[in-house]
């Protein structure tokens, strides 16, 4: 993986990018939660993600947002940051044309940008949102959009944060006609503070992005 600097809408963002050895690799672009709660792409559970990626050979970027440590500009409002996402999706495409095709993942703030990536992207093709924010309930962005993907939650994120979780995956069933498969990891919080916990976020992200990448070939 190497260190490369994408040029945004506010300046330059830092980003680290891993290049596949497999030819025509799927791509992946990892979503980092809040910069208001100090997340940013190093942190815990975007590392994870991305790992999980790279180790079943997809090609995969992270990065952070506008006004994050060293990415120009300052901290940006949903729509600066979904420009950034944006630019970021375009940045891999570019550099991989031979590729058809390309999942996100998102953790916290950035699973509801998942979300919102994917109703502007039909070209996505697989999603895994980690531990989504509760406190974010605008649902009024998804339209139709028939799609497949995975909610991942810590089983001690708390009784709020579950209900939550059951009720996005009817209202993403209802509204947009994506269906969840969810998998809670056992005495886990949302940032997965714990290394087993993080391990096995680890471990569920990439059995299901594997397993779905694999079904997708037999198509």
């Amino acid at each position: 993986m190497v260190d490369v600097i994408i040029t945004g809408e506010s300046g330059k963002l830092h980003a680290v990018y891993h290049k596949s050895e497999l030819e025509a690799a799927p791509l992946a672009v990892v979503l980092s939660g809040s910069p208001r709660q100090k997340c940013h792409m190093n942190d815990r559970a975007s590392y994870a993600m991305f790992r999980a990626f790279m180790d079943i050979g997809f090609s995969v970027v992270r990065f952070n947002y506008r006004g994050v440590n060293d990415s120009e500009g300052s901290i940006g409002t949903t729509s600066e940051n979904m420009l950034d996402i944006a630019t970021v999706i375009d940045w891999i495409q570019n550099k991989n044309e031979d590729s058809d095709k390309i999942w996100l993942a998102g953790h916290q703030l950035g699973a509801w940008y998942v979300l919102q990536a994917m109703m502007r992207r039909p070209e996505i093709s697989g999603f895994a949102l980690v531990s989504p924010d509760p406190s974010v309930s605008d649902f009024g962005f998804l339209s139709p959009r028939p799609n497949r993907g995975l909610l991942l939650q810590g089983a001690n994120e708390g009784d709020e944060a579950n209900a939550f979780g059951v009720h996005l995956t009817q209202i993403l069933k209802k509204q947009a006609q994506i269906d969840l498969e969810t998998i809670r990891v056992k005495n886990a919080d949302a940032n997965y503070s714990q290394a087993a916990d993080l391990r096995q976020m680890y471990n569920d992200l990439k059995a299901y992005v594997g397993r779905e990448n694999a079904d997708d070939k037999l198509l």
